[in-house]
């Protein structure tokens, strides 16, 4: 139990034979447990206006929240930190952000790309 978050890269809905939908994409990303990435992007949703509960939903990402992202990265989330959450792992969300680095860079790099070419890039997370 705990939180599972995912990103897709150039997503697509995609209308399911029972009726519901779900995402297609050419990348998905997952993180486990990445408090602080958790923590921006539930700040950027209720920057967006939004102000019911930030689980289960998706979140769409544009050039701009990208490059936010990026300067968090590189600063370390450090306007990020995670005061609580038993279920997010704010007890080792150091070594989380060091552990993902490399696969947050590589995720803002792929996506602002994809976003460029006028695709779509979702998060979701759920806990």
């Amino acid at each position: 139990m705990g939180l599972d978050q995912f990103a897709y890269i150039n997503a697509k809905t995609v209308k399911k034979e029972d009726g519901t939908s779900c995402f297609q994409s050419d990348k998905e990303v997952t993180w486990r447990k990445h408090a602080r990435l958790q923590e921006f992007m539930e700040k950027l949703w209720h920057e967006k206006g939004n102000e019911k509960q930030f689980n289960c939903v998706d979140l769409k990402l544009t050039k701009d929240d990208l490059e936010k992202l990026q300067k968090q990265i590189e600063c370390n989330y450090y306007d990020h930190f995670c005061k609580g959450g038993m279920f997010w792992g704010h007890q080792f969300q150091e070594e989380s952000m060091l552990q993902y680095l490399e696969q947050d860079k590589k995720f803002v790099a792929d996506a602002l790309q994809a976003v460029e070419k006028g695709n779509t890039v979702i998060y979701s997370s759920w806990w």
